[in-house]
């Protein structure tokens, strides 16, 4: 992938998410610093549209999105479906969300393209360095609007000027929050490997899918919904080109089911708070899709962790048990 910049590709989707910003219900505008802010759903509503822009942008031009269905039987949920080539560059150097802008309690946490410059947190590079962005895309899960010290923050990170900074933003609390956290299944799955020693550069593709929870004016309540969605909803499927011996021993290492403890089954929002509300200090196995899926392009075996928990998902998001 030299000369391909994940920034330049989702630059783009977002000028045209702009243009476009009154069929997609986003509002833009330019900070004091001259950083470009696009709201997705903080002071606007935000769309499905807006939610795939959101998603795609993150993988810098080298994923999709699509909307499906998810059965909880006996209702049905929306779903997010993602289709990524070149996840390590997609998903580890470009949309995990791990960047901590700035220092102290309410310091935010960046996601997006901007991280494959900045190379400012550990999940960022991982082989790939984007040294062709003239522009730069961060992205942040916030109930704030960015003020101009975070702009400038990560301009100076990306050695780039104020005005060459887009800030695409949206709280938890709304549609394209909902669908972006939802979107991470392939993310989540990817860093699990890095941590546990994987070669991740084997893995040629991803897919996942998860359910979009139904929204919430609480940004807690949101929280533990969205959450829940990757926890107990989501599954992952990886294509990697890896011996059945590399891949066997891992699998019980990424995904959250009845094996990982006393947590397994808790809505997050009580596991949320049982950690302080503090995303580091919640253990890397809770934060894991429910169910993973690995095939070897070397043998054509396939190898499946994990499991659906339907009933959590139904009481998280309907108040109700079992069917």
């Amino acid at each position: 992938m030299q000369g391909y910049s994940v920034n330049r590709a989702a630059v783009t989707m977002i000028k045209d998410a702009i243009a476009r910003s009154d069929e997609m219900q986003i509002k833009a505008w330019r900070a004091a610093c001259g950083a470009t802010l696009v709201d997705m759903g903080l002071t606007c509503p935000g769309s499905w549209k807006a939610g795939q822009v959101f998603v795609e942008a993150g993988f810098g031009g080298l994923g999709k999105a699509t909307y499906g269905i998810f059965d909880l039987e006996p209702f049905q949920a929306p779903a997010i479906e993602v289709w990524v080539d070149h996840p390590v560059i997609a998903v580890v150097a470009s949309q995990a969300g791990c960047w901590e802008l700035g220092s102290g309690q309410y310091a935010e946490i960046g996601s997006g393209p901007a991280r494959a410059v900045a190379l400012a947190d550990r999940w960022s590079g991982s082989g790939y360095v984007d040294r062709d962005a003239a522009e730069v895309v961060v992205q942040l899960q916030t109930r704030r609007v960015p003020d101009d010290d975070l702009c400038r923050f990560v301009a100076a990170a990306c050695r780039v000027q104020p005005d060459q900074v887009y800030v695409v933003f949206a709280p938890t609390a709304c549609l394209v929050g909902a669908v972006q956290v939802a979107s991470r299944t392939v993310e989540q799955v990817m860093v699990k490997l890095f941590l546990h020693g994987f070669d991740i550069h084997s893995v040629r593709h991803g897919y996942g899918i998860a359910p979009v929870a139904p929204l919430s004016p609480d940004e807690g309540e949101a929280m533990g919904r969205v959450n829940d969605c990757l926890f107990y909803g989501a599954t992952t499927v990886l294509y990697a080109d890896a011996p059945d011996e590399a891949i066997a021993p891992v699998l019980s290492k990424l995904c959250f089911d009845a094996n990982a403890g006393e947590f397994w089954g808790m809505p997050f929002a009580a596991i949320f708070d049982h950690f302080g509300r503090n995303w580091f200090a919640v253990p890397d196995l809770i934060d894991s899709p429910a169910r993973v899926i690995i095939n070897s392009l070397q043998t054509g075996h396939s190898f499946v962790g994990g499991q659906i928990n339907r009933e959590v998902l139904r009481r998280s998001f309907f108040g109700l048990g079992a069917a």
